[in-house]
């Protein structure tokens, strides 16, 4: 069970050090930068969801929850853009629909993103807003 900042700090580096090797691809390509965007935020968050652990302890459940939150959204793009670009049969159809949802799922990786980092910059309030 994941139930503290260190945790949250873990699970983030651990969708980033398993998205990384996958970060080669076409230069300028939707994937890549995607792959690349989702390291990058994990690590900047697990990282910090460390170090904020290291000087705060545990955390509440308010506080480590949407960096967990994080790292799923992180880790369902990983293995959605495994499926956009690994298919025996071609299905344009099939294809459009998994990018809608990584694009939506992108979109709430941006939202995450910018709580964790106002949060760990202090700037921000424990709201509800995970």
């Amino acid at each position: 069970m994941n139930d503290s900042m260190d945790d949250a700090g873990c699970c983030l580096l651990s969708v980033a050090w398993n998205v990384a090797p996958l970060a080669e691809g076409q230069p300028g390509s939707r994937r890549t930068t995607l792959r690349r965007t989702v390291v990058t935020v994990c690590q900047a968050a697990g990282h910090g969801a460390r170090e904020w652990a290291a000087r705060h302890g545990t955390g509440t459940e308010a506080e480590y929850r949407p960096f967990l939150q994080l790292a799923d959204v992180a880790y369902e793009i990983a293995t959605l853009l495994l499926l956009v670009e690994d298919f025996l049969v071609p299905d344009l159809e099939r294809e459009h629909r998994r990018w809608a949802e990584i694009e939506q799922l992108t979109a709430r990786l941006t939202e995450l993103a910018g709580w964790t980092s106002a949060f760990l910059s202090g700037d921000r309030e424990l709201s509800g807003t995970a």
